[in-house]
């Protein structure tokens, strides 16, 4: 469940996901074996289900609220008195990655067919409207309301309990299904970075970059800042580095910014030779100091690739401010591991 980079895909962290069975030994063994890759919660009770889904469904509507509507006249910005405006806040984008609750949005339920009160099919019907993506568990390799139901996208996919391969392909479908749903849920942000010509998450060469970055520090977590100028990395321990990303003829051209308010000097020099790449002067930084006040903590030596430049930058050395209380995805999944079937609470970050 812990890949690298997609792609289509500017922010992406591991699959918390919710299982719903009748069957409480087969829904603890299949909690536990699944807990190995995700965080999981399991279910025996569909109301206790749905009050979980409730929650998590509100965690993410906030968590993914990134714009603002802006209905003023916009001078300069090409629009006209009566225009509505969308503003892609960046603040929000950073709030996204600091977000002690990012994990609590649940992705997938895998959910029974057959139960006593609701079946799988009646209970994906509930949650039809979330976008969590759902597995149904059947008795048997099809049947024809499994089908039907899957051609008229009531559920995402469906596995036979009785497939020797059930496992694995659970599995499988559970990273397939989550990818879908980040890829749903920030479509009108990576929409707005296309638009905005701030988008270059689907080049070959950053594809290949941040491939390239996974194995020098295995993140399992990522999150794009356009304004920062690349991407804040997250391992499984809550260990964080930041990949800052340029082009040659930008910091070439920021080369000239600086020289043009300093005079020149080996920061101007270094960035236009791409021997350095610079943090973008103009991001929010949390205080008033002004860029060239704090130039020597905003250009990083780096490594050149074609027309990329990049720096792999640790933590300590980030020129904005925050910090999680507990950024950990092992310790998440762990305390998910432990938390008893049928489990809810007001927020599943609490400590068990």
């Amino acid at each position: 469940m812990i890949g690298s980079y997609h792609p289509e895909i500017p922010v992406y962290h591991p699959c918390t996901a919710l299982l719903l069975d009748d069957d409480e030994d087969f829904l603890a063994s299949l909690k536990a074996v699944l807990g190995r890759d995700a965080a999981i919660l399991g279910y025996s009770s569909p109301g206790c289900a749905l009050k979980c889904l409730s929650r998590a469904q509100e965690i993410a509507d906030d968590t993914f609220d990134v714009f603002e509507r802006y209905s003023s006249h916009a001078e300069g910005a090409g629009a006209e008195i009566g225009d509505h405006l969308l503003l892609l806040k960046s603040s929000r984008l950073r709030r996204l990655a600091m977000s002690g609750t990012r994990f609590e949005m649940i992705s997938v339920v895998i959910v029974d067919q057959v139960m006593p009160a609701t079946s799988g099919l009646e209970f994906c019907g509930l949650i039809a409207d979330t976008g969590v993506k759902t597995i149904l568990l059947t008795g048997q390799m099809s049947d024809e309301a499994t089908i039907a139901a899957f051609n008229d996208g009531l559920i995402d996919r469906f596995v036979s309990k009785n497939d020797p391969n059930a496992l694995g392909k659970i599995k499988s479908m559970m990273a397939e299904l989550h990818r879908e749903y980040m890829a749903d849920k920030l479509e009108p942000l990576t929409k707005a970075l296309r638009v905005s010509g701030n988008h270059s998450l689907d080049r070959f060469d950053t594809v290949e970059l941040m491939h390239s970055i996974h194995r020098i520090f295995p993140y399992s977590e990522y999150y794009y800042l356009p304004n920062s100028r690349g991407f804040l990395l997250r391992d499984i321990e809550g260990r964080e580095q930041f990949c800052l990303i340029g082009n040659v003829h930008e910091q070439a051209e920021m080369g000239d910014i600086v020289e043009d308010m300093l005079g020149a000097c080996a920061e101007s020099e270094g960035l236009r030779q791409g021997a350095l790449v610079a943090w973008d002067f103009f991001d929010d930084f949390g205080d008033d100091t002004p860029w060239h006040n704090r130039l020597a903590d905003l250009v990083f030596p780096c490594t050149k690739v074609g027309d990329l430049v990049w720096s792999l930058i640790e933590a300590e050395r980030l020129p904005f401010g925050g910090s999680l209380v507990d950024p950990s995805w092992s310790n998440y999944r762990a305390r998910m591991q432990a938390k008893p079937i049928n489990w809810v609470g007001g927020s599943t970050s609490g400590v068990s």
